[in-house]
């Protein structure tokens, strides 16, 4: 694999922390220039120390992807690293507390659709205009295997999946015929701090149970690690998915076939 992303320009947000940053690490190993972004310097900090053994360049941006204004900006500054962003993964995301439908308080729910749905397209909208201009590239969202199933007591959070893929989907037909490929990862469970955050309120004890309940529920019996999600966004974005654009790549050990 080394090398197959030499003289490339990848653009990762979330890139501070669980699949964002083995991620980076994954496009660093294969030679490309990677730009992360994530809201949390001290993430970047780690990333750039975990990159540091490849070689390759790390651009740390500090940015909200929800935000109208600050989107627009850390991209300014991501196209004047080498002129082009080839390869962009738009997998920042966040989760929401366990609550039923109807008791979801507002400022949650705004939250949720902010970063994990307005995010996602504030990101695409400035991808696809550089994608544009340069001729082409590729798009990877993180999906979830909740775009594809409910889950009792998530309803913001799966809703938000469900719009991510819906955007993947609608704009992956608007601009195949510009050679901008847009394509989605749909990660089963994954033990990331994501999932530590959902399981806060709940002992060590409590935790492992946890755990290994939401490993059982994959035809697998395991979760899934960061490094197998990005092996899956790294075959996207590679010329050897060059006819694949519109799909939803599911990584679950095999929950997305129940």
């Amino acid at each position: 694999m080394t090398g197959r992303f030499e003289g490339k320009t990848v653009l990762i947000t979330g890139a501070g922390s669980g699949i964002g940053q083995e991620t980076s690490l994954a496009f660093a190993e294969a030679g490309a220039v990677v730009i992360g972004i994530d809201r949390s310097g001290e993430g970047l900090s780690a990333t750039s120390v975990r990159l540091a053994s490849t070689g390759a360049r790390f651009v740390p941006l500090i940015a909200d992807v929800g935000d109208e204004t600050s989107v627009p900006a850390a991209f300014e500054q991501a196209a004047a690293v080498t002129g082009r962003i080839d390869c962009a993964f738009n997998n920042a995301g966040i989760t929401q507390s366990s609550t039923l439908a109807a008791d979801i308080a507002h400022e949650e729910w705004e939250r949720v659709m902010r970063i994990n749905v307005t995010g996602v397209w504030l990101c695409m909208r400035a991808e696809i205009g550089l994608m544009l201009r340069q001729g082409g590239g590729s798009i990877v969202n993180t999906a979830s295997f909740l775009s594809l199933h409910s889950m009792a007591m998530q309803t913001a959070y799966v809703a938000s999946k469900h719009a991510v893929l819906g955007l993947t989907r609608n704009a992956a037909i608007e601009y195949a015929a510009n050679e901008i490929r847009i394509n989605a990862v749909a990660p089963g469970g994954i033990p990331t701090g994501m999932m530590a955050q959902s399981l806060a309120d709940v002992d060590e004890a409590g935790r492992d149970a946890a755990r290994k309940a939401i490993g059982d529920m994959h035809p697998m019996k395991r979760l899934g690690t960061p490094r197998e999600i990005a092996q899956a966004v790294l075959f996207l974005s590679s010329g050897d998915a060059a006819f694949v654009t519109g799909a939803c790549l599911s990584v679950d050990g095999g929950w997305a076939a129940l």
